[in-house]
């Protein structure tokens, strides 16, 4: 029985392998990444120019704030951050005016400026916001008035928010969350962290990194095969576990306490996956060679069979409860409630639902020839957009708390080589390498604001 179930994982696992088999889709009808700003006829404008001021720091929690703040308004692909080089002259303090006539060689078409004030144990976070003045429509004549001095121009957008030590970059992310939504209408999610699996040893763990790619650490056990992280109810993290290569079940937590549930014919779990609000469960269940999408709501109790096609794998749910998976035989696709969604002829892979600017599409992996690449397709199928192109194996997307950013990992060996990768799904040209680590079962979920 142990080998049997252990061959049925192998099986299912050389399938749902990104770049497992070569593709034989028309690759042409995934598109192009676009890099000069183009797509489909339409061009799309510059991103606004933005200065982050250099300001003098005067703390630890100071320093700290500048480089988040900087560091994630470049990830957010919505502006154009500029160099601090290129700054006017300072010194620049907390209180020193901002002189648009000194910004305009920079063409900034915003200023931030952020600081930290310590007030007894806690400190007290500020980001500022200045938007360009309108230009003036004609030059003065040499006999016009003088004109009187402008005042002293005061923020469009102001935020505090009051932290302690221990979260204090996750408050920092938040604070910058905020000033996106002040400035572009549409909250960011940088106020978050990922989840994944990656190897140590000959052994499986989950791991969890900040959205800026810092703060990477394991979480629970080692010496293990874990697998399919996800984030359940009380924001616990789930995940499966093989102990001594038994059969796979569900866990949760630091301890990796196991969860009873009543699985099919005793089979073994291969991926699991919660709606945001928790109240639905997806399963995955291998056994006899063959595998199958299971759902339920989260007392676990009770799994109803969703998924007809062979070899169904990779659950995710979407914000309506919709689930969407990977099955077929000869060549996998995309499937959502039982509709495929992805192109016939490609090995497609670990569906994301993403909740984007332009509507809800799922991000997914497809094998393209030795490699793979990340494509959004719109959820009710059509539309598709290609995010990555032919620069390895770019796998397991994960998309941002706000919809606008996806998070991948990839093995290329041109640029900046191998990592995780973070892109602007509408500009993803402008892809940044945070972290190192390459890993599997990627996942992006928000941290829950504190109390």
């Amino acid at each position: 029985m142990k080998r049997a179930i252990v061959t049925s994982i192998a099986a299912l696992i050389a399938w749902s392998t990104p770049n497992a088999r070569a593709s034989e889709g028309d690759e042409s009808i995934l598109g192009t990444v676009v890099v000069d700003g183009s797509a489909g006829g339409a061009v799309l404008p510059p991103l606004p120019k933005l200065a982050v001021v250099p300001l003098i720091t005067m703390s630890p929690a100071d320093t700290t704030l500048q480089l988040v703040v900087k560091r994630d308004l470049e990830l957010s692909g919505q502006f154009d951050v500029i160099d601090q080089a290129k700054s006017p002259n300072g010194p620049f303090m907390r209180d020193t005016p901002i002189d648009w006539s000194s910004w305009d060689q920079t063409k900034v078409e915003t200023i931030v400026r952020v600081y930290a004030e310590r007030k007894g144990k806690d400190t007290v976070l500020t980001a500022e916001a200045f938007l360009a003045p309108p230009k003036p429509k004609k030059k003065p004549t040499s006999d016009a008035p003088e004109e009187p001095p402008k005042p002293t121009p005061k923020p469009d957008y102001t935020n505090k928010i009051t932290t302690n030590e221990k979260e204090l970059r996750s408050n920092i992310h938040r604070l910058v969350d905020a000033l996106l939504g002040g400035l572009t209408g549409r909250a960011g999610g940088f106020a978050s962290r990922l989840i994944f699996t990656s190897r140590v040893g000959r052994w499986t763990q989950v791991s969890i990194v900040d959205s800026d790619g810092s703060n990477l650490h394991p979480f629970g056990p080692n010496g293990h095969t874990v697998a399919s992280p996800a984030f359940g109810p009380d924001n616990e993290i789930y995940f499966t576990i093989s102990e001594n290569f038994h059969r796979n079940r569900l866990a949760q937590g630091e301890t990796a306490t196991l969860i009873p549930m009543r699985v099919p014919n005793f089979g073994a779990l291969t991926g699991i996956a919660f709606s945001s609000d928790r109240k639905k469960f997806a399963v995955s269940v291998v056994n006899d060679g063959d595998s199958a999408i299971y759902v339920s709501d989260p007392n676990l109790k009770t799994l109803e069979r969703i998924s007809k096609e062979p070899l169904a794998n990779y659950p995710s749910v979407g914000p309506n409860g919709q689930v969407a998976y990977a099955a077929g035989n000869n060549s996998q696709r995309i499937y959502i409630n039982g509709k495929a969604v992805s192109p016939p002829g490609f090995l497609a892979s670990s569906p994301s639902f993403c909740d984007t600017p332009e509507g809800l599409y799922v991000l997914l992996t497809v094998g393209i020839g030795m490699g793979s690449d990340v494509v959004a397709v719109e959820s009710g199928g059509g539309r598709i957009k290609r995010l990555t192109q032919r620069t390895g194996a770019n796998m397991y997307p994960a998309c941002s708390p706000d919809g606008r950013l996806v998070a991948f990992f990839s093995r290329t060996k041109i640029g900046k080589g191998p990592g995780l990768y973070i892109a602007p799904i509408l500009r993803p040209a402008l892809a940044k390498k945070v972290s190192d680590e390459v890993g599997d079962s990627l996942r992006w979920e928000p941290i829950d604001p504190p109390k």
